[in-house]
């Protein structure tokens, strides 16, 4: 039987290789994470921490962590109707204005990040004056949900979502996507404020000023937050009445706050969520994915490209050049073919994560080679038997 020419063999691999490019793309892009892409992170991470073992958990030098947790005031709760229901604890929204005094006299904070949901229905007296100091501020995000309204219109333009998506096998942080139903994220829209450039759609893809994007993010966990105290005895966050107001006269916060990045929002209690890292709060977690916007994760270099290119165009070229099956079931190939580019898929995942602190698809990359490999051998098999 005549072979295919090196020509057609190199067009039929670099169309193969374009597909996979693709199909990655897409399938890292998906709301949901895959199994190889939890398994990365969770794994490194495993490793990073064993290299690091004994040292301080990071916090970061130029951010300061406000814990809200211990601050809640009682609220009057009614439903849609107006019907008084009870009462309900929510942060203390004067000790939150207090707050925003302090800050703003810094006047050089970087950037305020207020993970405080404050949702319609749950109204205080402090709220005019509180909303009306957020919506005057400069730099300052606060989150929205779409199970809930904000109380106020003055807050729209300072809000971002701050949700994330569960399903049947997704119920953490690995992905944090950075857009719902078309709005920015709390970690994008600070972003955005800060450089000036944003993720956005064009076509099929997702851009950030030129550059091929994602619309997700695999956080790396830059910033660490899990406990109180670090080992050297030094709080990892301040609590706000019993540290920052009630110190008020003594120290000088607002030269404390100067230049710094400024996140707010409980550190304990029910805003503790699991991660491939661990269990951290919602705020640190946005933080984290701030950082990783600013540090270019989101976005794919050139360079990666090329990479995966060179590595899919290999794969097809060989998977093209495969010979026929004639001593063992389809099915016991295919799973072999599937644990082969699996392998070989984790390994160039490893890499890509440790240099550029991204993740992409294994699962349905090795599925769709192992699936063009079985093709490719049944039908060599069928026509050497026709032969």
């Amino acid at each position: 039987m005549k072979k295919p020419s090196i020509f057609r063999r190199i067009i039929q691999a670099t169309l193969l290789a374009c597909c996979s490019l693709s199909l990655s793309y897409f399938s890292t892009n998906l709301n949901v994470s895959l199994t190889g892409e939890k398994a990365i992170l969770k794994y490194w991470n495993a490793f990073t921490d064993w290299l690091a073992s004994g040292r301080e958990e990071n916090t970061g030098e130029d951010v300061v962590f406000i814990n809200v947790a211990y601050d809640k005031q009682l609220v009057d709760v009614t439903d849609e109707l107006g019907i008084h229901l009870g009462n309900n604890a929510v942060t203390d929204r004067q000790k939150l204005d207090k707050l925003l005094d302090i800050i703003v006299e810094a006047g050089s904070y970087q950037y305020v990040m207020l993970d405080v949901f404050f949702e319609s229905g749950y109204e205080t007296p402090f709220d005019s004056s509180l909303f009306g100091h957020i919506s005057a501020m400069n730099r300052i995000v606060i989150p929205t949900h779409t199970d809930g309204r904000l109380g106020s219109k003055v807050l729209e333009d300072k809000a971002g979502y701050a949700d994330y998506t569960t399903s049947i096998n997704e119920n953490d942080f690995t992905k944090y996507l950075l857009y719902k139903e078309g709005r920015a994220s709390m970690p994008l829209k600070a972003y955005t404020e800060v450089t000036g450039n944003t993720v956005r759609k064009a076509g099929l893809w997702y851009v950030d000023n030129g550059h091929l994007s994602r619309r997700v993010v695999f956080p790396k966990m830059h910033c660490r937050l899990s406990r109180p105290y670090g080992i050297d005895g030094q709080k990892t966050y301040l609590n706000l009445g019993a540290d920052i107001l009630a110190m008020e006269g003594e120290i000088d916060w607002s030269g404390y706050f100067k230049d710094k990045y400024i996140v707010i929002g409980s550190f304990v209690g029910d805003d503790i969520h699991t991660t491939y890292a661990g269990d951290l709060p919602g705020s640190v977690i946005n933080y984290n994915v701030y950082l990783s916007l600013m540090k270019g994760q989101h976005m794919i270099p050139g360079a990666l490209i090329v990479i995966y290119f060179i590595i899919f165009f290999a794969m097809a070229f060989l998977v093209l050049g495969g010979g026929s099956n004639v001593s063992q079931s389809w099915a016991w190939l295919w799973a072999k073919l599937f644990i082969l580019y699996s392998v070989i898929l984790t390994i160039v995942c490893i890499f890509v994560f440790a240099i550029w602190g991204q993740a992409h698809d294994i699962f349905i990359t090795s599925t769709f080679f192992s699936v063009v490999d079985l093709i490719n051998r049944r039908i060599k098999t069928k026509r050497e038997s026709n032969a």
